[in-house]
């Protein structure tokens, strides 16, 4: 799970963020900061996450409410945690319609660090259940101890690896190897289809199909093998 904060203040945005990593440590659960900012133009230009710890006050043209609505547009799925020091603004997030998980009041630095932990730990299993619920726009796997949820528009095909029982899945820039059945995969999403019987291949992602050679060029550079009968699919 991917985390963000944005915090104006740089003890606080510190002390949130090694409390998470302190627990993610501790629990080994793949929970990651991906980012720590005071600027929230920093927090739309990332890609996504999937928890974000946003201050309200952010002594800046844009508050945490208005961040928080324009994160919620995108991403109707994530977690949205709201930290300040202004309890009676809490009704504001009812008006944005932001949906937050929770609204931590900056007290002293110990009940802080206990509401983080607390809803923190709601935030993971959230984010656990929304990949069981194998909704068709993202799979979840488990690889190296870790619980992972991957949108389906970021794969670019899953191949047979050369261990016993394991299928290694491309990104753009990244492969996880996992244990599982490469033939579980074939039918998660209308735009999987599997090539050959060591690949299945993301059609949203192929840049081209060379059917004389049988080889499939993704979007990213890499390519993999067809099979003459199979081939015939990937038009």
């Amino acid at each position: 799970m991917k985390v963000i904060i944005c915090e104006d203040n740089v003890i606080q945005l510190d002390h949130i963020k090694k409390t998470i990593e302190n627990y993610a440590m501790m629990e080994g659960n793949g929970i990651e900061v991906v980012l720590t900012t005071s600027d929230p133009n920093e927090v739309i230009a990332y890609e996504q996450a999937d928890c974000y710890f946003l201050d309200i006050d952010l002594n800046h043209e844009m508050t945490g409410l208005m961040l928080g609505d324009m994160i919620r547009k995108r991403d109707p799925l994530c977690n949205i945690i709201f930290v300040t020091t202004h309890a009676e603004m809490t009704y504001l997030t009812f008006m944005y319609k932001i949906a937050a998980l929770d609204f931590i009041i900056k007290d002293h630095t110990g009940m802080l660090q206990q509401k983080v932990l607390a809803t923190l730990k709601v935030a993971y299993e959230k984010y656990l259940q929304i990949g069981q619920q194998q909704a068709p726009s993202q799979i979840q796997i488990r690889a190296n101890g870790y619980t992972r949820n991957i949108a389906i528009q970021d794969i670019y095909f899953f191949a047979a690896s050369p261990t016993l029982h394991k299928i290694i899945l491309h990104l753009e820039n990244e492969h996880i190897e996992f244990y599982g059945r490469l033939k579980d995969f074939k039918e998660i999403h209308a735009s999987m289809y599997q090539c050959h019987k060591s690949f299945i291949v993301n059609r949203q992602n192929i840049e081209f199909v060379d059917h004389k050679e049988r080889v499939v060029y993704f979007k990213n550079g890499e390519t993999c093998f067809a099979s003459a009968r199979l081939i015939k699919g990937l038009k």
